[in-house]
């Protein structure tokens, strides 16, 4: 197969399911009339840039046995239809264009009978036709995906390569692309189809919603036509703005429409639709995807179809930011990097936006784990410079030392942010004081951690003896500043004087909407000997979420330097924070007013609604065979939290982020699970703790060796380790691949999940 090629050209590929000997589709339906063209995922559209470790794992799986798409993504492909008059036509347009027959790539389809593709480079945002009236029997395709070379067709022919190679490609020739371009239209991308659309759509959209909308709202609507134009729609935004009463003025308006340009605009069209259609737009028939995805038949059923997700990258905004933070780090370290990006952003956000849907907030309990030296500062050092871009860095504390402290913190302001260096040795400190039974004082800090997270809507009422102690520390405070202020007037002291008060009012009545996160940093040594059953059910391990790198010898990046953080991103986090009634740079960081609500489109409604009806089952599973049901009824909480964090940049909860949310916190459930079973269960049932241990090291891609095994499997013994290897192979649960090693060269075993 010659997708590696096109993988090495810089496109993107996907598997097909295979074509049977029968002639069918290897997906099942009987009905399905795409055998040889229907991709192996329903999100193909959204397919990355795949590392040379994942396209490893997907060809051992089979994904590209018998064909592959390519995304026609940057490229413009001529799709040739001998049966409907395609040859006749291709001769004409030779002849009125002789440069289509220099294609760098000339592919024969498997139809046969002259069908072939001409592959040419394009620019992203070309708003193209498809058909050209002189030639019928010829796509012109600027989206969607084709059959790449070597394929099988269903007759049983291959598409075959005529001329050239996906190296060769070269530019679409300017007369075609003038030939094709529409006017006055824009590509943009509409929940994972492509668009085209005009100005005038885009004003007509605009025509239902009221241009004196929250101050968000309206900057949305801005930012999704800056986005959808590629920066030329102003005056559309102008002239709408203009109807209403609180219109500032054009040349503050030019300003604001400059400054989109400057961010990391992760608003797109979608987010106008949505507004729109909830204002009674209805979609005309003219506006629909150029490829729809309803040619192929989805399998509908229970199960949420999560295959082909890459865990590493978040969607949107995030998996920008998370592509900075690893970019911060010497080693590849993208799982942690991915984890510490979404708990900072939804530290960025926890008091300005809510969750109207499911009420939830955006605060996390997050563990990052990794082998020392490999990163783990370099990456908290990150969190903490976006936090300072906007101030946050005040409420931020690198330890939790006491109860009091703990409400001290949340009093000074609303947020508490923990970002705990080493917290595995917290956790072995909690664990082995409740063996010696003198757990009284941590237990109580993780009381209060826990009420305090589960508190982020309501409000927190401190005990009795945390209150007098607060209490009296707060009026020797005051006592202290009004002596000073009795010498001389300070405006900066009467200011904290305000605060103490309103600190002194809090502990009476209680803290409303306290907002505390925790990013926690260790080794995967410390870290697991830290979970167990009572934990992972009940505590501190069953409300978080984990991020764990596997691998504890990572490849070193070549000439590696930090990438300083962009204008662009800056000013997304900049704007995802700020607002609200606080001030960030100075006195109490807090906002009791009204939060911006992200609202969630009726698809992506649904599939929440799928998520908890997976879990609950999964739930009902596990209390029949481990007790861990705790675990999955809590993931239904966390499904929200995470996509509720992907959507708030955006401005829109869409599908996308809630299966990638699902695809997250399932495998985030699955590994504590596994977790707890392999140091819970080593008494009663030894062989299966060690499989559970042996599956949640061979979560990378790249699988261990033997030796590395046997180094973390410790104290279990090489020889059992060799026989839970053994019955893993023969039951199917996980392959073993000869490799050859990258430094010695000599032939290495890795043993890697199936």
């Amino acid at each position: 197969m010659m997708h590696r090629a096109f993988w090495e050209a810089g496109y993107r590929v996907f598997g097909l399911h295979p074509v049977r000997r029968d002639g069918s589709c290897g997906c099942g339906h009987k009905d399905c009339k795409a055998a040889g063209k229907h991709p192996l995922t329903a999100n193909w559209t959204y397919t990355p840039e795949w590392s040379d470790d994942q396209l490893d794992t997907m060809e051992e799986m089979g994904n590209f046995a018998t064909g592959y798409g390519v995304l026609v993504y940057k490229l413009l492909v001529i799709d040739v239809d001998a049966r409907n008059g395609g040859v006749e036509s291709y001769e004409r347009l030779v002849e009125d264009i002789p440069q289509v027959a220099a294609a760098g790539l000339i592919v024969e389809t498997g139809s046969g009978g002259g069908s072939k593709h001409l592959y040419f480079k394009c620019d992203e945002g070309l708003a193209l036709l498809t058909h050209l009236p002189q030639y019928p029997g010829i796509d012109f395709k600027s989206s969607g995906f084709v059959v790449g070379t070597g394929s099988l067709h269903v007759t049983g022919n291959r598409y075959a390569t005529l001329f050239g190679s996906a190296s060769d490609i070269d530019l679409a020739p300017a007369t075609l692309l003038q030939a094709l371009q529409k006017p006055e239209r824009h590509r943009a991308d509409l929940g994972g189809s492509t668009i085209d659309v005009s100005h005038e759509e885009l004003a007509e959209m605009l025509t239902y919603i009221n241009p004196d909308i929250e101050h968000e709202t309206w900057v949305r609507c801005g930012m999704a036509i800056h986005h959808a134009t590629g920066g030329t729609g102003y005056n559309v935004w102008d002239f709408w703005s203009s109807k209403g009463q609180k219109y500032p003025g054009r040349d503050a308006l030019m300003k604001r429409w400059h400054s989109f340009g400057k961010s990391a605009n992760p608003v797109t069209l979608g987010t106008l639709v949505y507004y729109a259609q909830q204002a009674g737009w209805e979609q005309p028939v003219t506006f629909k995807p150029n490829e729809a995805l309803e040619e192929f038949i989805v399998n509908l059923t229970d199960e949420i179809d999560i295959t082909g997700i890459d865990l590493k990258r978040p969607p949107g905004f995030v998996g920008d930011l998370a592509r900075w933070i690893e970019d911060q780090v010497r080693y590849e370290r993208e799982t942690i990097s991915m984890g510490t990006a979404i708990v900072t952003v939804g530290n960025l956000i926890g008091l300005k936006y809510r969750d109207p849907l499911a009420q939830t907030t955006s605060n996390l309990i997050g563990f990052c784990v990794a082998a020392s030296a490999t990163g783990k500062d370099s990456i908290l050092e990150a969190s903490i410079q976006i936090l300072t871009l906007v101030g946050l860095q005040r409420a931020a504390y690198g330890a939790i030392k006491s109860e009091q402290e703990i409400v001290r913190n949340l009093v000074e302001h609303q947020p508490t942010f923990y970002l705990l260096d080493e917290v595995g040795f917290l956790l072995a400190k909690i664990n082995n004081a409740k063996t010696k039974g003198t757990a009284a004082y941590l237990e109580g800090i993780l009381g209060i951690v826990m009420s305090i997270y589960s508190k982020a809507n309501g409000m927190l009422l401190v005990s009795g003896d945390v209150r007098k102690e607060i209490r009296k520390q707060l009026l020797a405070e005051i006592t202290q500043i009004d002596r000073q202020l009795e010498e001389e007037a300070n405006s900066a002291l009467s200011a904290r004087r305000d605060s103490v008060e309103l600190a002194l009012d809090q502990i009476q009545t209680g803290i409303k909407n306290p907002f505390l996160s925790i990013l926690g940093f260790t080794t995967n040594v410390n870290f697991d000997s830290a979970v167990n059953f009572e934990n992972a059910t009940n505590g501190f391990i069953g409300r978080s979420m984990l991020f764990i790198e596997q691998n504890s010898t990572p490849k070193e990046k070549e000439d590696f330097e930090k990438r300083p953080i962009d204008e662009a991103m800056k000013n997304t986090i900049i704007q995802l924070a700020t607002g609200g009634s606080f001030d960030l740079m100075q006195g109490r960081i807090e906002n009791y007013g009204e939060r911006i609500a992200i609202p969630t489109t009726d698809d992506a409604k649904v599939m929440l609604k799928k998520a908890n009806k997976c879990f609950q089952n999964l739930a009902e599973d596990h209390a029949e065979k481990t007790g861990l049901e705790a675990l999955y009824l809590r993931a239904k909480e966390l499904v929200g939290k995470i996509s509720f964090i992907l959507a708030t940049p955006s401005g829109l909860r869409t599908v996308e982020h809630v299966r990638w949310a699902y695809a997250l916190v399932k495998a985030d459930v699955d590994t504590k699970a596994n977790i707890v079973i392999g140091n819970d269960r080593a008494k009663d049932s030894p062989e299966r703790a060690l499989f559970s241990k042996i599956e949640n090291l061979l979560k990378d891609e790249e699988g261990e060796t033997l030796g590395v095994l046997v180094n973390r499997l410790r104290p279990s013994k090489k020889d059992e380790i060799e026989r839970a290897l053994e019955k893993l192979v023969e039951k199917g649960a996980i392959v073993v691949v000869e490799t050859v090693h990258p430094r010695r060269k000599d032939k290495i075993k890795r043993y890697r999940k199936a």
